[in-house]
């Protein structure tokens, strides 16, 4: 003991002569990884002859494993966690889920709906989804689930009574222009879709994608068909908040804006060779059919800024909005092989870097708009709905100005109030229920005076967003 409390001794004022004196207190990283970072470090300034630090790397790493070979997932992790940010490393089960959210899809019954009066309506039928299978259309509006009568209740709470595990069977009676009919939908895996669209008049599209999955070119191409025979040639691309996704999905989207055989992406890998990978539209244009322009900001990213770009460099259109994210790598997910005695899952590495059609390299710089705009913010400013008074409780089955200041409020809030009058119908009843559920109010849908100061608050809070981004499109387009 007395041997080895003198060696200690003595690795102590070396470690003193060779750091000043400095004493290293514990970060936390914990003690011993600090201690041994301050010797690796002190033996490598001080080392005569050059160190092999990667040979150094794989035998501490080698020693380590061979003694606690628990660690093996635990290293992997933290080597991704110290590359880039884009480079991870996922367990069987989180893998599962970055899939499914990278696929935006989820267990349900395959439709998006919306509140109507006197029930939840069925906006749009997923295609191919568990809904369509069964029947359902577009219009039909929700009376009972599995005998539950669900007329009164809100998006979410029908939401909640829909949805169960993958496999079941939901007993739906619907109400079609009258008529009561019954469904048995067996829930199932569904996706929704990256992609919505809308005729503006005058020949003018909106196209929305918020992100490029592997559904999003056969999206498109519904899409396309859309204005197509509408007839509509100026477009509106709205990648605002896209994240970007899947490389080859982005590709076979673009197909449907630049002429086939063109350059759309130069992929540089580091270990294929040394050899740029050009990737060419893979579409069926011969020439360009829409003139374009493409909404960014701040958080258009990836795969987006491929896109954005690609518009730009073959001179479809032109960027409005703000500079992009600036993120141009690629990553691919190598799967590794698992034993008796782990289970490994698979790492999101970062392979290669994507050179746009003009040349241009954009990680870590972005994309700056042709026309730089930006959306500004106003107070919410009630001086032109009707006043109102918070001198009563209000209820289903009052009338009066104050109600219809109340439908005016809840609207402009984005609730669904359905005929903004002077009657507090059951639709405002069910808004007001909502508004206190979101509040950690009891949901009575009672305008009582407790829910009258929070509602009051909340509008003193409000901003209203105003898009100038996209009232400048449409200028833009509609003055071609």
């Amino acid at each position: 003991m007395k041997h080895l409390c003198c060696k200690v001794l003595t690795l102590c004022l070396v470690l003193c002569l060779i750091f000043g004196g400095t004493v290293y207190a514990e970060s936390p990283k914990g003690f011993e990884a600090n201690y041994f970072d301050t010797i690796l470090t002190a033996i490598l300034d001080n080392y005569q002859f050059e160190a092999d630090t990667e040979q150094i790397l794989r035998a501490v790493t080698q020693k380590v494993l061979y003694e606690h070979p628990e660690m093996l997932e635990e290293l992997i992790n933290t080597t991704a966690d110290n590359l880039d940010p884009y480079t991870d490393y996922f367990t069987p089960e989180e893998l599962e889920g970055f899939t499914q959210i990278l696929a935006q899809e989820y267990v349900g019954i395959g439709v998006s709906v919306r509140r109507a009066s006197g029930a939840v309506m069925i906006e749009a039928v997923f295609k191919n989804g568990p809904a369509a299978v069964a029947g359902l259309q577009n219009g039909d509006r929700f009376l009972q689930v599995d005998g539950r009568d669900v007329t009164d209740m809100t998006i979410d709470e029908l939401t909640s009574v829909v949805k169960g595990p993958e496999g079941t069977t939901v007993e739906l009676v619907m109400d079609r222009g009258g008529q009561n009919m019954k469904f048995s939908v067996t829930r199932a895996a569904v996706q929704s879709s990256s992609v919505a669209y809308q005729d503006l008049g005058d020949g003018l599209g909106y196209l929305s994608i918020s992100t490029f999955n592997s559904y999003t070119p056969a999206d498109m191409k519904e899409a396309d068909t859309f204005f197509r025979e509408k007839g509509i040639k100026k477009l509106i691309v709205d990648l605002r908040d896209n994240p970007g996704g899947n490389l080859v999905s982005v590709v076979e989207t673009l197909g449907y804006f630049v002429p086939a055989g063109k350059n759309v992406v130069t992929v540089e890998y580091k270990n294929r060779g040394n050899k740029p990978y050009p990737l060419r539209s893979v579409g069926h244009l011969k020439e360009p059919y829409y003139d374009v322009v493409v909404l960014t900001n701040s958080a258009t990213a990836s795969a987006a800024e491929l896109f954005a770009g690609n518009i730009r460099d073959h001179g479809l259109g032109i960027l409005i909005g703000l500079k992009t994210f600036g993120k141009g790598t690629v990553q691919e997910f190598m799967n590794l092989l698992s034993t008796d005695e782990h289970q490994m899952g698979s790492i999101k590495l970062t392979m290669a870097e994507y050179v746009l059609p003009g040349g241009e390299k954009i990680h870590g710089k972005g994309i700056e708009p042709g026309i730089r705009v930006q959306n500004r913010k106003e107070w919410f400013d009630d001086s032109k709905f009707e006043p109102f008074s918070y001198d009563g409780v209000y209820q289903e089955g009052d009338t009066g100005s104050s109600v219809l200041a109340l439908k005016q409020r809840f609207e402009l809030l984005g609730y669904y109030v359905g005929e903004v009058d002077e009657q507090y119908d059951r639709e405002l009843t069910l808004s007001v229920r909502s508004f206190q559920k979101q509040v950690g109010l009891p949901a009575t849908g009672v305008m009582d005076i407790e829910t009258q100061i929070l509602f009051q608050n909340l509008l003193k809070e409000t901003r209203i967003v105003i898009d100038n981004q996209l009232d400048t499109a449409v200028e833009y387009l509609r003055g071609k």
